[in-house]
């Protein structure tokens, strides 16, 4: 008779576990969060959830955003934040009211040289209205390592021998950066405005009854995957340390905690009429700075950046080229002149409309237009220089 194998001991039940309160947050926190997320480390990249309390005892709660377990400090209660939604979803409270708001719409389109000087009168308001606009947060970590050669230039040689010399070094790269950038979730072709700067904007879990008491509230209508991995996808793109580099040996980039929620931000729209057409002006509800504005041009700024421009460029590039003669710094000077006549057109030609505001990109200034100019040219001045040093 053949002996069967002893069996494997029953496994002894435990006892479950107790249930432990909700804390439902509306909304505040409806995404799963990893373990990595609920570490001490996140509070630096997460914000804090103001306007909650504790199920048991009543007290005032504030959370870091994305936490699942919260301990009541009042009575010591171990909370779980559960939510209906699945994407987490906040609100900025307004802090200026409808008057406010028509008086820095009103000094703005007082100022400046470049609007028509005539808005000062003959623009009427019409109406000023709270509007809740939804945008996407999105943010991550990028870290990453690159190895390759970078290309390098220098002078070699004197007198007439004396050439361009490109050649090549080694180098190690590292990047570990963090992303926190907003972006529309609704159309804004008619809105106009782009992004929103969340930066020291204390924020609140999302209600909708009380935003409905305060203004309009517009729904979220883009595609929340797409919007991520279009953010993530820019992110690396920034961040990549093998980026200017000739030859490419090794490369690694990774994103870490991608975490995507919607916030919802007070603007006022300050509707006004000049001369028989109708402009709108977005004043930011938490701050008071100008989101969007857009209004009529100075014909007469416009031309006058448009000649004085001109001059400016022919006097820079005559004077090079009769100073120094055909060298560097002859042909530099001659295409700083040309960057300023460029700059000065692109005022001509697109004056007729000022749209300025912090949610906006605003085309570069005079500076930043010739350090561009100075910088993109830079392997064409090159071979330039090149081929005089020859001559």
């Amino acid at each position: 008779m053949t002996d069967l194998p002893p069996l494997p001991p029953l496994p002894i039940p435990l006892p479950a576990a107790p249930e432990e309160p909700v804390l439902d947050t509306e909304g505040a926190s409806g995404a799963e969060t990893s373990p990595e997320e609920a570490q001490p480390g996140e509070h630096e990249l997460s914000s804090r959830v103001a306007g909650l309390s504790c199920p048991n005892c009543g007290g005032t709660l504030e959370v870091d955003a994305g936490l699942r377990v919260v301990v009541c400090p009042y009575c010591q209660t171990h909370l779980l934040a559960l939510s209906e939604l699945g994407t987490r979803r906040f609100a900025v409270e307004p802090q200026i009211d409808s008057t406010r708001a028509r008086e820095i719409a009103g000094r703005w389109l007082s100022s400046g040289m470049n609007k028509d000087r005539r808005l000062r009168k003959e623009a009427e308001v019409r109406e000023a209205f709270l509007s809740f606009l939804p945008f996407y947060r999105v943010e991550a970590d990028c870290v990453g390592f690159a190895l390759g050669t970078e290309e390098r230039r220098r002078w070699v040689g004197s007198g007439k021998n004396r050439r361009m010399q490109t050649y090549e070094v080694d180098v190690e790269r590292s990047v570990e950066k963090s992303f926190d950038r907003t972006y529309p979730a609704v159309n804004v072709a008619e809105w106009g405005i782009q992004k929103v700067h969340l930066a020291g904007d204390p924020i609140v879990a999302y209600d909708s009854d009380a935003l409905d008491r305060l203004g309009m509230v517009f729904p979220p209508t883009g595609a929340e995957g797409a919007a991520r991995a279009s953010a993530v996808e820019q992110f690396k793109h920034e961040a990549d340390p093998s980026r200017g580099l000739k030859r490419k040996r090794f490369r690694f980039l990774q994103s870490l905690r991608e975490r995507l929620s919607v916030v919802y931000y007070p603007l006022w729209v300050v509707r006004y009429r000049f001369r028989e057409r109708s402009y709108q002006v977005l004043v930011d509800g938490q701050d008071g700075g100008l989101a969007y504005g857009k209004a009529a041009g100075n014909d007469l700024y416009r031309a006058m950046m448009l000649v004085g421009t001109e001059a400016a460029a022919a006097f820079i590039a005559t004077t090079a080229l009769q100073v120094g003669g055909a060298n560097v710094f002859s042909l530099i000077a001659a295409g700083i002149g040309l960057v300023i006549f460029f700059w000065g057109w692109r005022r001509f030609r697109w004056g007729g409309v000022v749209i300025e505001g912090t949610g906006v990109d605003a085309a570069p200034g005079l500076a930043r237009s010739i350090g561009n100019a100075a910088r993109s040219p830079r392997t064409l001045l090159s071979s330039t220089f090149e081929k005089l040093g020859k001559g």
